[in-house]
């Protein structure tokens, strides 16, 4: 034995989905440029780019609170927020 584990799997890398749009406006709010916001969050400016520039866009959990820490923001408030309308509605079992 070698000493060194070997995994059972590949490692897990969890995902969800930005609201694009939500995530430029706070940007804006917060005064930040994309290479600011991208410093502060300790990502690439390109991962901003391209989140700002789609409605939903997958991005890694962890991008997401990075982005929501330095908005100042809890990480749902990045998320894609469901209308009231789907909301209220009952589905029949």
């Amino acid at each position: 034995m070698t000493g060194r584990l070997s995994p059972t799997r590949p490692p897990e890398r969890w995902f969800t989905v930005v609201d694009g749009a939500r995530l430029r406006q706070l940007r804006r709010q917060c005064g930040l440029s994309v290479a600011e916001l991208a410093g502060k969050a300790g990502i690439g400016q390109s991962t901003v780019t391209r989140l700002e520039r789609h409605q939903q866009c997958p991005c890694r959990t962890r991008t997401l609170a990075r982005l929501a820490r330095a908005l100042g923001q809890q990480p749902p408030a990045l998320t894609p927020q469901p209308h009231p309308a789907q909301s209220d509605r009952v589905i029949p079992p």
